[in-house]
C-alpha cells in the first residue's frame, strides 16, 4: 500500500510538470500618433511569415516537444492589417491602393518564444525581427526592426499571458517601422529620403 501510494505521488509529479499546448491569437495593436505625413499616398502592404515553422517555440517542461505556443489565427494577415492600419492613420492610402501604388512587403522572420530550462517556467525570453522592402519601380527601400525582451513571471504563463507577450514584441516592432522617417517619406514618394537625425 505505501509503495502504491510514493507510486501515485510520483506520477502526480510528472503529471503536474507537462505543459498542454497554448494556441494565441495574434492581434498586433501599434500606438500611432494621427498624422498626415502621407499626404494620400498610395501604399500596397504585403504581410509575409516567412518564419522556419508555425510555432512560436516551445513552453518547456516534460514534453516540450508537444507543449507549444502555436498562432491561432493567419499571422501574416494580421500583421499586414496592423501595418496598413497603422499607415492609414498616418496620412497614407493603404486599405484602397491603386495599381500603381508603393509596394511594402513586411516580414516576419523571426518571433521566438524561448523559455528558462526547468519543468518550472518563470522566465521566457522572446526574440523578433521584422523586415520591410518597399518597391516603387526599380527603386526600393529596406528597413529592419529587431526587438528582444525578457519577461520574469512569479507562475508559469498562462495562454492569455503569452498572448499578450508576444502581441506586445510584435506591436512595438511595427510601431518602430511606421516612426522610421526614411522609410515614410520614401513611401511618400520620396525616392532618396534623407537619413534621420
Amino acid at each position: 500500500m505505501k509503495q502504491l501510494l510514493v507510486l501515485t505521488t510520483l506520477a502526480l509529479l510528472v503529471t503536474g510538470c507537462a505543459l498542454s499546448p497554448q494556441q494565441i491569437q495574434v492581434d498586433p495593436k501599434p500606438q500611432v500618433t494621427p498624422a498626415n505625413i502621407g499626404q494620400n499616398s498610395q501604399v500596397q502592404v504585403i504581410g509575409v511569415d516567412s518564419r522556419p515553422q508555425k510555432a512560436f517555440g516551445s513552453r518547456g517542461g516534460v514534453y516540450k516537444d508537444t507543449a507549444l505556443v502555436m498562432p491561432a489565427n493567419d499571422v501574416r494577415a494580421a500583421l499586414e492589417e496592423a501595418v496598413r492600419g497603422g499607415l492609414q492613420s498616418l496620412g497614407y492610402n493603404a486599405f484602397n491602393p491603386g495599381g500603381d501604388a508603393t509596394t511594402l512587403e513586411v516580414r516576419l522572420e523571426q518571433l521566438d518564444y524561448v523559455p528558462e530550462e526547468g519543468s518550472v517556467v518563470n522566465r521566457v525570453n522572446l526574440t523578433l525581427t521584422l523586415q520591410a522592402e518597399a518597391r516603387r519601380g526599380d527603386t526600393t527601400h529596406t528597413g529592419t526592426y529587431k526587438s528582444s525582451t525578457q519577461h520574469e513571471l512569479p507562475f508559469t504563463p498562462t495562454a492569455e499571458r503569452n498572448q499578450a507577450m508576444i502581441n506586445d514584441i510584435l506591436s512595438r516592432s511595427i510601431e518602430r517601422l511606421l516612426n522610421d522617417r526614411e522609410m515614410l517619406d520614401f513611401l511618400a514618394g520620396d525616392d532618396t529620403p534623407l537619413p534621420s537625425r
